[in-house]
């Protein structure tokens, strides 16, 4: 495989993970309305603010390689993702039900964009570009905290709504 390939093919997952995280950026303040759990709320606030420091670093990235994003291949990602957000087809689900969707959904989306980021980085490394290489890293850092941090409070917000089992 050429360079010309990888760049391409580079390209190719990089527009999904920027499609991600355009829908993100715009719904995130969305799904923070609808969480009741205050701690769960920072959290998206802390997840939004990855987003958009991650925003920037992918279009440097397009740029370096002086290309430009684009919707392509990008269904699957925005099924997955809007599946995630319909939470507001809400009726008949307790609070508690609806708080661990936003954490059990939120997850998903950081697992795909933790391969996402580790693809994108093995190509990157394949293509010689240790500042993409540098960047990526820095992303999948960032969603590797946020994953831990809503696995911490779904174990919060479980032990303060069923007790504390120790």
């Amino acid at each position: 495989m050429n360079k010309s390939d990888l760049e391409r093919l580079f390209v190719h997952q990089l527009n999904r993970v920027n499609c991600t995280k355009g829908y993100l950026a715009r719904n995130l303040p969305l799904l923070k309305e609808k969480a009741s759990f205050k701690n769960m709320q920072l959290a998206i606030e802390e997840s939004l603010d990855d987003v958009k420091k991650q925003q920037q670093r992918i279009d440097e990235m397009y740029e370096l390689l002086g290309s430009k994003a684009s919707d392509e291949g990008c269904e699957v990602v925005k099924t997955v993702i809007e599946e995630a957000f319909n939470l507001g087809n809400n009726a008949g689900k307790s609070t508690i039900m609806n708080d661990m969707d936003i954490i059990l959904y939120m997850q998903l989306i950081e697992n795909i964009e933790l391969t996402s980021f580790r693809m994108l980085t093995l190509i990157a490394q394949f293509m010689g570009n240790a500042q993409i290489t540098h960047m990526l890293t820095e992303c999948f850092d960032e969603n590797v905290d946020n994953d831990n941090l809503f696995k911490m409070i779904s174990e919060e917000y479980l032990a303060e709504k069923a007790g504390d089992p120790q």
